[in-house]
This record gives C-alpha cells, sequence and structure tokens, in this order.
C-alpha cells in the first residue's frame, strides 16, 4: 500500500458507535475514511470526493443497504468504484441478495484484525465475488420484487403527504380569504370617518389633532393596501375568478402609479422617469388588478433602491428577444419594464422572488416603514404580480441588471383571451 496516496474508504452506516470503530481501526493503518449516515449523503459525498472503496451496512433504516447500492451501481460516476457490504447479517443468502443489488463484496461484522484488512486489500486490487449462475434468476426475481415493494410504499406515503399538504393549503387559504374579509370592513368604516374628520364638514380641528389623524389615515391606508393583495392572493390561489377586462391606457396607469408615490421619491430624492415607444395608448386588461401589480413593482424597486437613485419605467412593444423565447407576434404584445439602481436581488432568491412570503433584503435589517430604504412588506407584493399578469395570459420575470439594480420585464397581450368576461 502507498502510504503516500492513502486509500480514500467511504463508510455508509446509519449507527455513529459503528463508524468510530471502523474510522479509528483504519486510520493508523494509513486509509482515510469518510462516513455518512445514511445512503442519500453516501451518494452525494461519493460524487464530490475520489473514493477507491464503499463500504455499505445493509440494515440501515429507510433506504435499506440493497436499495443504496443497486442506485450507487446505476450512476455512471460511480459503478466502477468497488462496493462492499459490511454487516452483521449472516442469514441465508444475505450475500447471495448483497452482490445481486450490486455490491462487489461482502464482509460480515466483527472487525477481524489482519483478516479484515486484507480482505480490503483484495476487493482495492479488484477482486470480486460472484453468484452460481443457476441462483441469479430467482434472486434477481426476488431483488426486483423487493424493489416494486418498497416503491408502491414510498409511492403511498407521498400519496398520503401530498393529501395532507392539499389540506393544509385549504385551510390556509380559507384563513387569509375570511381573514382579509374581517379585516376589510372594520378599515372601510375607519378611513371613511377619518376621512370625513379631515374634511372638516364636522367642524375645524387643531393642527395636533389633524396631525394624528393623518397618521390614522396614513397607516390604515397602508394596512388597507396589504389587506387587498391578501385577498387578491387568496382569489389566485383559489382560482377564483376575478377580472374585470376593459379598454385601458397602460400610459395613464403609469402615470397614475408614479402620481401616487411621487412625495415618497421626493422625501428620498429618488428620480422616477417614464420612457415610451410607440403608439400605445390602449390594452384589455382589469385597470384596478394592473395599477396594483405595477405598483407593486415599484413599491418594490423604492424599498431596495437608495436614497439619489434611478427607478426608470419603459413601455413598448416587444423586444426580438422576448418574441423568440416565447414564440410571440410582437404587434399584439407591450413590454413593462421597471428598472432600478438598487440593491438588486440575492443570486440564491432570483428564482424564488415571486413565490409567497419571500423577503428580498437581509430580514435583521428589515423594519416597518414603508417608505425608508429597506422598508418593511408582507412578501407578497411580487407574488400578486405574477398572479395577476398571468391570469391577463402575460409573461414576467426579474433580473439583476450591471453595473447594479433589478430590471423587471412584465409583457402582456393587447387583447386578452376570450375566457374572461368583458366588461364596457
Amino acid at each position: 500500500m502507498d502510504h503516500h496516496l492513502p486509500k480514500v474508504i467511504l463508510y455508509i452506516e446509519d449507527e455513529p458507535t459503528n463508524r468510530l470503530v471502523l474510522k479509528k481501526f483504519l486510520e493508523p493503518k494509513g486509509y482515510k475514511v469518510f462516513e455518512a449516515d445514511d445512503g442519500l449523503n453516501g451518494i452525494e459525498l461519493a460524487l464530490k470526493e475520489k473514493i477507491d472503496l464503499i463500504l455499505l451496512d445493509i440494515n440501515m433504516a429507510g433506504m435499506n443497504g440493497y436499495e443504496i447500492a443497486t442506485k450507487i451501481k446505476s450512476i455512471e460516476r460511480l459503478k466502477d468504484i468497488p462496493l462492499v457490504a459490511f454487516t452483521a447479517n449472516v442469514m441465508k443468502k444475505a450475500k447471495e441478495r448483497a452482490l445481486i443489488a450490486g455490491c462487489d463484496g461482502y464482509i460480515t461484522k466483527p472487525i477481524e484484525g489482519i483478516s479484515f484488512i486484507k480482505k480490503i486489500e483484495d476487493y482495492l486490487s479488484g477482486k470480486k465475488d460472484f453468484i452460481p449462475p443457476e441462483m441469479i434468476p430467482e434472486l434477481m426475481k426476488e431483488h426486483n420484487l423487493q424493489l416494486v415493494e418498497h416503491l408502491e410504499k414510498e409511492i403511498r406515503e407521498l400519496k398520503r403527504l401530498n393529501d395532507d399538504l392539499q389540506e393544509l393549503d385549504k385551510l390556509k387559504s380559507d384563513f387569509i380569504s375570511i381573514a382579509s374579509h374581517e379585516l376589510r370592513t372594520p378599515l372601510v368604516t375607519i378611513i371613511g370617518y377619518v376621512g370625513l374628520l379631515l374634511s372638516k364638514r364636522l367642524g375645524n380641528l387643531d393642527i395636533e389633532h389633524e396631525k394624528i389623524l393623518r397618521v390614522v389615515e396614513r397607516n390604515s391606508k397602508r394596512l388597507e393596501r396589504i389587506v387587498k393583495d391578501i385577498f387578491t392572493l387568496s382569489l389566485i390561489e383559489n382560482k377564483i375568478p376575478f377580472m374585470e377586462i376593459r379598454n385601458c391606457n397602460p400610459i395613464a396607469i403609469i402615470k397614475t402609479v408614479l402620481e401616487d408615490v411621487a412625495l415618497i421619491l421626493a422625501n428620498r430624492e429618488l428620480e422616477a422617469k417614464l420612457y415610451v415607444e410607440g403608439d400605445i395608448s390602449q390594452i384589455e386588461c382589469d385597470e384596478d388588478k394592473i395599477s396594483q401589480a405595477i405598483s407593486n413593482i415599484i413599491n418594490n424597486s423604492v424599498k431596495f433602491t437608495e436614497d439619489g437613485g434611478k427607478i426608470d419605467v419603459f413601455v413598448k412593444f416587444p423586444s426580438d428577444k422576448v418574441v423568440e423565447k416565447y414564440g410571440l407576434n410582437p404587434e399584439l404584445y407591450i413590454d413593462i419594464i421597471i428598472e432600478d439602481t438598487g440593491i438588486g436581488i440575492p443570486r440564491d432568491k432570483l428564482n424564488k422572488v415571486f413565490d409567497p412570503f419571500v423577503e428580498l433584503a437581509d430580514i435583521e435589517k428589515h423594519h416597518t416603514s414603508e417608505t425608508e430604504f429597506m422598508g418593511g412588506g408582507t412578501g407578497l407584493g411580487l407574488s400578486i404580480c405574477r398572479g395577476i399578469i398571468e391570469k391577463h395570459n402575460g409573461y414576467i420575470w426579474a433580473e439583476n441588471k450591471e453595473p447594479k439594480g433589478t430590471r423587471l420585464v412584465i409583457v402582456l397581450p393587447l387583447k386578452v383571451k376570450d375566457n374572461f368576461a368583458f366588461i364596457t
């Protein structure tokens, strides 16, 4: 054995004590030992490290040694690594079952000093144990039957878990729907009375009282937007129709959204500009929902763009890249692109950005202000955007742009498909 290049052995065994005993026995003799507590971790480790031999316990919980052996030998990068069953199982046909499953050899526990090392060296040198040919058909039939039985058991368990998840998902959606309805009712009353008081139709207000009412109004409207988002998400997740399609002007919708955040932009010294290319004055859409989607995106850009940054909105016909990606007729769609110079989206969240309750920022830096840099949110905004855009038979995606910032692209049809009621 070359002590300058120690042979590397992977031991797959669910009992920590057994792994420790083997490691302490082999490492002083010049071997390097990696450990894995189950088959999947073992396979992952074998694919990552250069392994010279795999020792595999047969009697493990979950995926047993026979199944692991078959899996290992089915992987191109692992199939030529010597695989040896190392087990206390001395029942009849235990060795033959291990070999038919894919093992190259079989060693019984416990470790027997020099004899054990000799067997390890033999298997490292290419030795293979064989099954008498007359036993192969029967053993193969038994092995395949066991694999099928295990697979059927796993399928039943997955079906049960899926049923449980669907039930939990329904309970969650029902709760969201009920909660949003129960919150909206008192909010409408609160906002109405505050508006009445601020109108001074019931009498003049001193400066301090008016200031307090403005705070109540601002936070009530913020809560109203959150409830609206939750309610919309409930409709989307429960596949409840909610679209009212009209002829709308997308430019006017975007201008209104920008006007709504104008004060926030001014306070943060953020610059927002709208660029329009081509004659795009009318599309068929649910004006309220498209406004909600664009508002969520722009508010997201506001939250994650440092003071003094820029937010640009482009409205144009689709680029060649988009046309090719989705096979679109460029004359029947428009692009709405929102770009900012903000912090961008962490790489590990780029594919999850439209999932519900995903927070883009470091949660430790999160605070409740809606208007300040890195302000708080529900994590629902972009998820709702996706639902709204997809309900319009459109497309939406996010990407980081160089040198910094985020680009969010919406592709909308000029005319929606006729599966929606058209409101004139």
